[in-house]
């Protein structure tokens, strides 16, 4: 799909499409407002997403007992809350990352580590960025668009509209990327091993085909080894992303250096580690993690379900 140009279709005029239209310019608006509105307003509209219920209320909830047990149940409450805050900022960040200027993601942002990166692709070694899913992914890949090109492999969204709009947006970035989506492995491992930078998020439950059963957040979840799998099959190394919106309203992007003796011949042990790694960052930012995600769903054999 990245390999053609997204082209403008007339069912897109379609009146089933008009209430996208409508959020599409509702958020060319806000993206004009400054960066602390955007904020209070997004923590609003997550507040009144918490108050109005349902299933991914329950399932967030969930997941903060079974990750954080050591918290109370007030404390659980409270980092719900700032949770569904941080979602709420989330909806509203594609009006800032596709239609902003550089000149303001720039300032808005605050990126570490790129050296990790630049060094090794200048030699020609392809880079495998591993990251998670933050609230703030789509503002993050923004914000690295402005200094390196990336393959990164992502969910094609159910609404071709939708789809249509983030990708042009997408290729007005100053660095374009390649978005792949997930069923295309094999040409994300091509780009790699030619020396490019490569991204993916490995911290779902893809279900039970080719996932190893390894701990994470103290409990057991469904994990698939794609981040040693990758970096074995394109000679990669691999780089922790972590990036988080902070309490001044300014992106923070931060690259670990290349992972040593990684990938190595154990890949339960990879997995495990890849997990880990994943988790202390979280921890350093739990309100922003995905929580509405059900991550332990699959579970081993015999095992009941934990939703």
């Amino acid at each position: 799909m990245y390999t053609k140009a997204y082209r403008f279709q007339g069912a897109f005029l379609h009146p089933r499409y008009w209430g996208l239209w409508l959020l599409i310019s509702t958020l060319w608006l806000i993206g004009r407002l400054p960066m602390a509105w955007i904020v209070k307003i997004g923590r609003k509209i997550g507040r009144l997403l918490l108050k109005i219920g349902g299933s991914r209320v329950k399932v967030t909830r969930r997941n903060l007992e079974l990750c954080f047990p050591e918290l109370s149940e007030a404390e659980r409450e409270t980092l719900l809350v700032r949770n569904f805050e941080a979602i709420g900022v989330a909806l509203l960040e594609p009006g800032v990352a596709w239609f902003a200027s550089s000149r303001r993601i720039r300032r808005i942002s605050r990126v570490e580590g790129l050296e990790n990166i630049r060094r090794h692709i200048d030699k020609g070694q392809g880079i495998l960025i591993c990251c998670m899913h933050m609230s703030c992914v789509e503002m993050v890949c923004r914000v690295a668009a402005e200094y390196l090109p990336f393959n990164l492999m992502y969910r094609v969204h159910d609404n071709p509209l939708y789809e249509y709009i983030s990708n042009v947006r997408r290729q007005s970035y100053p660095y374009k990327g390649r978005y792949i989506p997930r069923k295309q492995v094999k040409d994300l491992l091509h780009f790699m091993s030619k020396g490019e930078m490569g991204i993916i998020l490995p911290d779902q439950d893809m279900g039970k085909k080719r996932s190893l059963f390894v701990p994470f957040f103290g409990q057991t979840a469904a994990t698939i080894p794609s981040v040693s799998d990758f970096a074995r099959l394109s000679n990669a190394r691999v780089i922790i992303a972590s990036y988080y919106l902070d309490e001044n309203n300014q992106y923070v992007l931060r690259f670990s250096q290349p992972l040593e003796n990684f990938p190595s011949e154990d890949n339960v042990a990879d997995t495990i580690r890849i997990n880990q790694l994943i988790e202390e960052r979280i921890r350093q930012h739990p309100e922003q993690y995905l929580w509405q995600h059900r991550r332990f769903k699959t579970r081993p054999p015999g095992e009941p379900s934990l939703y």
